[in-house]
């Protein structure tokens, strides 16, 4: 795949990126949060199906690397999980709903992390898994810059709009809390389209290396 279908891929996502938050922000202004910031809405709606592209796109990658025995290829299995694990989380909010249900009745929290509200911790877990599963998740595709650089940027995005989440909702005047949690849907909408650049460029490589130009033609051609 040449240099322009790679920046052609980072491109829509990118217009993606701007358009659906400000798409979504237009439709119900003067209450611009309604789409973003709830629950179970548009935006949350486009979020999971982001996911579940990269999801597909993860998997994909790894059934060619299976069919052409290329290894580490455990890496995009991991994706695959993972991406289809927080896709469904988002489109029917289900750590939210054992928060609000089971912990956060409860009373139950974290030790020491003082500015988290109770039951609100179950995101700072997931990310601390996806750090400890992280090194496996990049050996397939730390030797691409084209996956590599959105993929770091993914994370990056992630770890942002987890550490926001975390904090303690009544800290926040009602307003302070509609542009707080905007915001953070904008930044987890980023990061699963960084993600998809991530994979969708990873598997652009993999389908270059092994059907546009496989191994064999080029050991012929030398």
């Amino acid at each position: 795949m040449t240099r322009r279908h790679r920046l052609a891929v980072l491109g829509a996502l990118t217009v993606a990126g701007v358009l659906v938050p400000s798409l979504l922000f237009v439709a119900q202004y003067p209450q611009w949060w309604v789409w973003i910031a709830q629950e179970q809405v548009p935006m949350t709606w486009f979020q999971s199906v982001t996911l579940v592209v990269a999801g597909m796109v993860s998997l994909c990658a790894w059934f060619v690397c299976r069919t052409v025995r290329r290894v580490p290829r455990a890496g995009y299995a991991l994706l695959a999980l993972g991406f289809a694990a927080l896709a469904f989380d988002e489109r029917f909010a289900v750590h939210e709903r054992i928060r609000d249900g089971v912990l956060a009745p409860r009373g139950i929290s974290l030790p020491l992390l003082t500015w988290i509200a109770p039951g609100d911790f179950l995101l700072l877990l997931v990310a601390i898994v996806g750090l400890v599963l992280l090194p496996t998740v990049l050996r397939p595709i730390r030797s691409d810059r084209w996956a590599l650089t959105p993929f770091v940027i993914g994370v990056t995005l992630s770890l942002l709009a987890v550490g926001t989440d975390s904090i303690d909702p009544s800290t926040w005047s009602l307003q302070g809390e509609r542009v707080q949690q905007t915001l953070e849907e904008c930044v987890e909408l980023w990061a699963g389209l960084a993600y998809l650049a991530a994979v969708t460029n990873s598997l652009m490589t993999l389908l270059e290396e092994y059907l546009v130009r496989p191994p064999s033609q080029e050991t012929t051609e030398q």
